[in-house]
């Protein structure tokens, strides 16, 4: 490696990883803390009801993913991804801080879950400028091993996730005292500050400064120019939006209410579903260096199916053993699509309007479904009684990704990965 290349990593890599990961902090806390956020933010009395109430307020943020994509994409395509990147992680800590220090139900009512509804919406706002975008800065700067690249960026939101889980595994188990669930939310507040200062230092892509200006609107020439391309976007968004937050969000909802496993414990087992993620994202992104980001999206949506059977299955068995093993699988399932994922998507579109391309469809994709699959796979869980509904959930929505990368994937796309 010549040192110019080793200069990337330090000024550029790092700080987009840390950044990612920081970030990621602050909005993972509401889905580890989505059964407490239920309990303290909505009437008491109806543990159904308040279940759905947290899962509501975590959803609430995909809403406005989108928008958020296409301002913060706006941004990175009009005047910069450096721009685009610094606000989205400094923004962040407000609402994250207001969820902290926010009274419950029971001490100003109705107002309560109206202000943690605007904190989600507001979150939402900048992570759909800040995932996509990370990987478009991060791309655009360095070129070689681009899957590995890709894999290494998707797995620094583990870092943050992961960070944000043993926090609340450590105040759930070791803080006596009903409000410490509050500490992490202060934390993830002053770590913004952080993110916003190496965000700042860093410098912008060559391939934004030499792109040809776009006048208009970047959102209606790619309508216009990638209809196609940007349908596929919108689909990846969907099928991650299933897988990620299957993870992320529905296990240790799954392994509570369903295992009978208590909630502290159920944080702790999802780590090693998170951490098997974390490791296998730059594994399938590199291995998308060798057998094309086309080819690495058909191996993963089989992986998927494969996985989500066996790690469901082994998580009904209910011993501390299989429960970890089947975390690992489903972690497996969704590294193997997450990871190679962002250089696939940088491919559709040109570098003019690429940070709105990407983040826009994205974040339509996972607001349809990112927000929706802890809803959907409570229902039916709830009316089947069949524990085994979301592996067979995933495995349509496999189906469906795979049928779209048929349909919409352009013939040069299927034959080389440059």
């Amino acid at each position: 490696m010549s040192i110019n290349q080793k200069d990337l990593r330090k000024k550029i890599l790092i700080p987009c990883l840390i950044g990612n990961a920081l970030e990621f902090y602050d909005f993972t806390l509401c889905g580890v803390f989505m059964v407490v956020l239920g309990k303290n933010f909505f009437p008491a009395g109806d543990d159904f009801a308040a279940l759905i109430g947290g899962i509501f307020a975590f959803s609430a943020a995909f809403w406005t993913r989108p928008l958020g994509a296409l301002v913060f994409g706006y941004i990175g395509d009009k005047y910069g991804r450096k721009r685009a990147l610094t606000l989205s992680v400094l923004l962040m800590g407000i609402p994250t801080l207001v969820i902290g220090i926010l009274p419950t139900y029971a001490s100003i009512g109705i107002v309560a879950p109206c202000i943690l509804l605007g904190c989600r919406l507001m979150q939402g706002l900048c992570t759909g400028g800040e995932y996509n975008g990370a990987a478009v800065f991060a791309l655009e700067h360095m070129k070689a091993k681009p899957g590995m690249i890709s894999g290494l960026i998707s797995g620094s939101c583990v870092v943050g996730a992961v960070s944000a889980t043993l926090m609340a595994y450590a105040v759930t188990n070791f803080l006596n005292f009903e409000q410490a669930w509050r500490i992490p939310f202060y934390l993830g507040a002053c770590i913004a500050v952080v993110g916003f200062v190496l965000r700042k230092k860093a410098m912008e892509t060559m391939e934004f400064i030499k792109r040809k200006p776009i006048k208009g609107l970047p959102i209606v020439e790619i309508i216009k120019k990638y209809p196609k391309q940007y349908m596929l976007v919108i689909a990846s968004g969907a099928f991650n939006g299933i897988l990620s937050y299957t993870l992320f969000g529905f296990l240790n909802l799954y392994i509570t209410q369903y295992i009978g496993i208590k909630f502290a414990s159920s944080l702790f087992f999802n780590i090693f579903g998170l951490l098997a993620f974390m490791i296998c994202c730059p594994i399938f992104g590199r291995i998308s260096d060798k057998i094309t980001p086309y080819k690495s999206m058909i191996l993963a949506a089989a992986i998927a199916i494969f996985s989500s059977w066996i790690g469901f299955v082994l998580l009904q068995r209910g011993t501390v053993e299989e429960i970890i093993i089947g975390q690992i699988f489903i972690g497996i399932g969704v590294g193997s699509f997450v990871g190679p994922s962002h250089i696939f998507l940088q491919q559709q579109f040109s570098p003019k309007v690429r940070y709105t391309g990407v983040a826009s469809g994205f974040s339509i994709g996972m607001a349809i479904t990112g927000g929706t699959t802890a809803l959907i796979m409570t229902y039916v869980i709830k009316e089947t009684q069949f524990l085994l509904a979301p592996a067979m959930y995933i495995s349509v929505a496999a189906v469906l990704w795979i049928l779209a990368l048929t349909f919409l994937s352009t013939k040069n796309q299927k034959q080389t990965s440059k």
